[in-house]
């Protein structure tokens, strides 16, 4: 009679197990996406950070996890995301390749963020105003990236991880006519992935 008690305590155990879990992860600003568990009959939705729910014996419910028990139910998973892109603006001073003091402090960010990253590939692109004509912007927009470039390498970054274009006065971030200084135009875009 205990062993068959045991065997059906074992085999209630068994009953209870869960078949899958599902959590949801924070992004890095805290917020959440949304999943939702559906097993034909029952939906239950997940929309917060850490909202969890399982499978158990074919039936969907929500479920009870701690965040320091998905670190370690989920560590191989979460060890291997993939860091996000970022994005980053670096401003010049009027008709030159030099960086303005506020960007040069913000140029340490770029540089950490890549930095942190195994694999990289970094896209700079340069821009001015509209002052001057288009194809000497052009050139200075090219001259913009190829600086930020250059530091780059200099720093410790590949030079075949970077990549550079100019668009001269295209794609402006604040829209002015012809022959207009705007400090916001004069900049380069820097894409990391």
């Amino acid at each position: 009679m205990r062993r068959f008690a045991a065997l059906l305590l074992a085999l209630g155990l068994a009953a209870c197990a869960r078949d899958e879990l599902f959590v949801v992860l924070p992004n890095p600003d805290g917020t959440a996406g949304e999943i939702t568990i559906d097993d034909g009959k029952t939906k239950v939705p997940l929309n917060a950070p850490y909202a969890a729910g399982e499978m158990r014996g074919g039936k969907a419910e929500t479920a009870k996890v701690e965040p320091q028990e998905v670190q370690a139910i989920f560590a191989n998973a979460i060890a291997a995301r993939p860091i996000l892109p970022s994005h980053f603006r670096l401003y010049f001073i009027s008709d030159s390749d030099t960086l303005t003091a506020e960007s040069l402090q913000q140029y340490q960010a770029v540089f950490a963020d890549i930095r942190k990253r195994p694999v990289y590939q970094v896209e700079v692109v340069g821009h001015t105003d509209t002052l001057g004509d288009r194809s000497y912007n052009q050139q200075l927009s090219l001259r913009r990236a190829q600086a930020i470039r250059d530091r780059l390498v200099k720093d410790g970054i590949a030079a075949s991880a970077v990549s550079v274009a100019g668009r001269g006065e295209l794609d402006l971030a604040v829209k002015t006519g012809a022959n207009v200084s705007e400090p916001r135009n004069r900049r380069v875009e820097i894409a990391v992935r």
